[in-house]
């Protein structure tokens, strides 16, 4: 029994973090060295380094890895 209630909270944990994940990649991202947005998959959001809304990303357009800002929807 006691092993259903693990499985049953490691669901629970993975359902939470795959929601929160798409909820961060429906917003883009600005580089620091060009000033373009860009989006990223949420799985991405998943397995990248970040710190508040800041997260280590390789820019698209300038092709530099660097802290990129979180934007807000608009």
């Amino acid at each position: 029994m006691e092993c259903l209630y693990t499985a049953l909270i490691l669901i629970v944990a993975a359902a939470i973090i795959m929601i929160l994940a798409k909820h961060i990649a429906s917003h883009t991202f600005k580089c620091k060295h060009c000033s373009k947005e860009f989006s990223i998959t949420w799985s991405k959001v998943v397995v990248t380094e970040h710190s508040g809304n800041e997260y280590m990303l390789l820019c698209p357009y300038c092709k530099t890895k660097d802290w990129c800002i979180e934007q807000p929807k608009k």
